[in-house]
Formats: structure tokens, sequence, C-alpha cells
């Protein structure tokens, strides 16, 4: 099959990859769609130390499974959730699956990824996606599910304001969802492009160097991923307020000066991390029309494009980049 790998050697496609065999328990899955997301971006640049079959994002069809597994899904389109467990350890007896501590993360840690021709993942990770939807929306499941996720982590009280702090696809996600809470909710970022996508769905958005950093935001969501974004989200957040860390942050090179978090303990700042979400749900808002995900796809690839896939994603005004299977 192909796959787009990563090594020691760089970025590649292997036309000739093996198929994966699924293990007790799992699935075989064709991949009709995955999109490129900042943390692909970031295993693409070598900054997650990942190797193997990049992509988490998918919507596939259930070839084959195991032969001691159900096989109800078989021949249904499917999404899932990314994180696998092991069922056994103390964090999964406490349900804390999400958090096991053998954990896989599909094309992030310990497992092969979706930008290939076909991928393998638990059973109990996959949901059915409903005829109603279709794979240019499907396939945004994960990312509406970790969307979802970060509005579940916060309390509404009193109005507050609420700063959605990157202008990636999760953020624009994220700031759609929020923009519905009983608050007053703006997305900053860097791209005026991106933000301006923002103008049809009439959410307030400013770019990051015209706002002030008063300590007034009763909640900061960081969706960048970066040491610069957090700096901000502490200079935005009021004492006693909320930062909730949505993307795996950047590790900065060796020798560069250490972010300033005296102001976590001198404001008694907050902090929540936050990742992944329930696909179920997701799949519901999708179906219901609840955010919009077409205008979110800057570029159609397929495959076959091979590493020129990740460097288009990098690309400023790229949002997000949907690759054919």
């Amino acid at each position: 099959m192909k796959a787009l790998i990563i090594d020691a050697s760089g970025i590649r496609l292997d036309a000739y990859a093996p198929d994966p065999i699924p293990a007790e328990g799992e699935a075989l899955i064709r991949t009709d769609k995955a999109t490129v997301s900042n943390i692909d971006n970031k295993s693409a640049c070598g900054e997650t130390g990942f190797r193997g079959i990049l992509g988490h994002q998918f919507v596939g069809t259930v070839e084959s499974v195991h032969r001691q597994s159900s096989d109800h899904l078989i021949g249904k389109r499917v999404v899932g959730s990314i994180i696998s467990s092991c069922g056994k350890c103390d964090l999964c007896h406490k349900g804390l699956g999400a958090h096991c501590r053998q954990r896989t993360i599909l094309g992030v840690h310990g497992r092969d990824g979706c930008l290939a021709e076909r991928l393998t993942l638990p059973i109990k990770n996959l949901a059915a996606v409903p005829n109603a939807i279709d794979d240019d929306h499907a396939v945004f499941a994960h990312e509406v599910a970790s969307a979802i996720h970060a509005v579940q982590q916060i309390t509404i009280v009193s109005k507050p304001y609420i700063t959605i702090l990157g202008d990636n696809s999760l953020g624009l996600l994220i700031v759609q969802l929020m923009s519905k809470l009983n608050a007053s909710v703006r997305l900053i970022g860097q791209q005026a492009d991106h933000l301006a996508i923002c103008e049809k769905w009439g959410i307030k958005h400013r770019l990051a160097d015209d706002i002030g950093r008063r300590a007034d935001q009763d909640i900061v969501v960081d969706c960048t991923g970066t040491a610069e974004g957090f700096g901000l989200a502490m200079q935005l957040v009021r004492p006693r307020g909320k930062i909730v860390l949505k993307a795996i942050p950047h590790h900065p090179p060796a020798g560069s000066n250490a972010i300033d978090l005296s102001p976590i303990v001198l404001n008694e700042i907050e902090i929540i991390g936050s990742f992944a979400g329930p696909i179920g749900e997701a799949l519901v808002t999708l179906q219901r029309r609840e955010v919009d995900v077409v205008s979110l796809i800057s570029k159609r690839m397929s495959l076959t494009d091979g590493p020129a896939i990740m460097k288009t994603a990098a690309q400023p005004g790229i949002v997000k980049v949907l690759v054919d299977c």
C-alpha cells in the first residue's frame, strides 16, 4: 500500500508499505479521506520525535476485523478515537483509558497513522458515520470532538470574557462552539486571511498585534502550541482565571530562554490540559451542521502527492489540507 512516512531520513511516500494486520480486537480500515493537523506538521518538522506513518484525522471504511473480533462494522464508514488503551492498567480500571499507561496515539505516539491506504484501530475506538454526514464533514470528527471537550471543561458563570488564541482549524472550530455560549467570545490570531473566515460567522476576531494585554479575560483557550502563545495567554487572563491548553506544546530549542511561569503563581492562574474528545458527540454536532467545517478546507490533495502534502499544509494561508487516500 501507499503510505506517507517520516523516518530518520525525512518524509517520503512509500509505494510498497506492508498492509497493516489487525490484532485481536482491531479492525482493518481503508482510509477514504484524511486531513493534516498541527501535530502532523510538528511531526514533519521533527519536533515530536514520532517515526512511522503520519496522520490521525480520517474517515474510512472497515474492510475486515481480527478473526476473533465482532464483525458488525465491516463495510461501514467509520471515524475513530485516536487513543488506544490497554484496558488492564490502574488508570484504565479507574475509567481513565485516555491516560492509559500503555496508550498509543494514532500517528502521534506508538501507532502508525492514517495518511496511508489502510490503518488499524481497536473496534471499541470506532464510530459508524451516519449516511447524512458526507466524507468532507466526517473527516473533521476528531477535531470537532477535541473542540467539544474544551467546551465541556469550562464553567460559564455571569457571561465571562473568553479568548481563543490560534487561527488554525482547531481554534476556528472552538470559537464556533464557544460563540454559542452565554459569553463574550473572540478569536485572536496571526493570519488575517484565516481570521477573515470569522466574518461570515459573525464572530469577533483580532490580530494578536492589535490587542491590549490587560489581564482581563476570564478564560483563555490556547490552541497555538507555542511558548509565545502560552506567554500571551498569561498576559491576557485575569487573576484566578483559567487557561485551557489545547495544543501539544512546542519544545523550544536547547539553550533558549525558558518561559516565565511566575504569573501562574502570582496571579493564581488555573491551567487545564485538554486533549481529544467524544467522537460520538462530534458526529451528532456534524450531522446537525452546528459547525462549519467546509470553510476550513484550503486545499485538496491526493496521497500520491507525497511529501508535498506536508509542505502545503505548513504554508501561510492554509487552514486545512484534505487528502484523498
